[in-house]
């Protein structure tokens, strides 16, 4: 059974203001993977079972999660745009 984004989005709101927990959630690749990724740094299972809710949201429903969660926010958390870590990668490629 899958479950609207509004009830997904409920579950995961009291993490949607914590930049170190939604950037755990972005690099995990399942649900499972969040739930993991965000209780072992935290050790909390609430925040941990909205993280994963977070992944669910991401996995069912992306474009809602994208209006949540921009794209932008992976780079900015790595302090370079997607155009200047392609820029790099390319001057790499070229030494």
């Amino acid at each position: 059974m899958q479950r609207s984004s509004e009830e997904v989005k409920a579950r995961c709101t009291c993490i949607l203001g914590i930049k170190s927990i939604v950037a755990l959630v972005e690099a995990s690749s399942s649900p499972s993977a969040a739930y993991e990724m965000v209780f072992s740094e935290t050790k909390s299972v609430s925040e941990a079972k909205a993280g994963r809710w977070l992944a669910v949201l991401r996995r069912d429903h992306l474009v809602e999660y994208r209006k949540i969660i921009p794209t932008q926010f992976n780079h900015a958390n790595k302090g370079k745009t997607q155009t200047e870590r392609e820029a790099t990668h390319e001057d790499n490629l070229h030494k």
